[in-house]
């Protein structure tokens, strides 16, 4: 008896398993896009609150490219209608309006988070819960799209991240 075909095809098996471990990981979550090296973390979506037609979504997005991107456009899986937002402050008073697109130039960070840029996520085609993962998905102007989930988080549990934000940052 001949292991000789065994041990070609145990081989075989074994480098095509660790040719597809070592990709697997880097598409596991779908977060960043390889060639304008954007990278999107702390994707999160607010539940929504009683008898309330729409909800609000926080993430940080980082082009670590040379070159800048425009987001133009974002969606999340069971959500109808996904706008991105800002708050801004004119005459002393604090503005929320809709953007059409925001350019994050090369090496830039921008955080969506309460009083700056936001997604504001509208008509729910089913019911969302906290603990729920939903895809969130970025649109760019050159095409690129990036994938990610977005955690759904009570009002209570974002409230408490963004106190414990400003503590931290007040430390510094």
């Amino acid at each position: 008896m001949t292991f000789k075909p065994l041990f070609s095809l145990l081989s075989s098996a074994i480098l095509g398993l660790s040719l597809y471990s070592s990709c697997a990981p880097a598409h596991s979550d779908h977060h960043h896009d390889s060639d304008s090296q954007i990278i999107v973390n702390n994707a999160q979506v607010r539940a929504f609150l009683p008898a309330s037609q729409s909800t609000v979504g926080y993430l940080s997005i980082a082009n670590h490219g040379e070159k800048p991107v425009v987001l133009t456009k974002a969606s999340i899986e069971n959500l109808g209608r996904v706008e991105i937002h800002e708050h801004t402050h004119v005459n002393g008073v604090m503005k929320m309006q809709q953007v059409d697109s925001l350019e994050l130039k090369a090496h830039q960070q921008v955080d969506f988070k309460p009083g700056g840029y936001h997604l504001m996520a509208f008509e729910p085609t089913v019911p969302i819960k906290v603990g729920q993962e939903l895809k969130l998905t970025l649109y760019f102007n050159d095409g690129n799209r990036v994938f990610t989930q977005a955690e759904v988080v009570s009002l209570e549990s974002q409230v408490e991240q963004t106190s414990q934000s400003e503590n931290n940052h007040k430390h510094h």
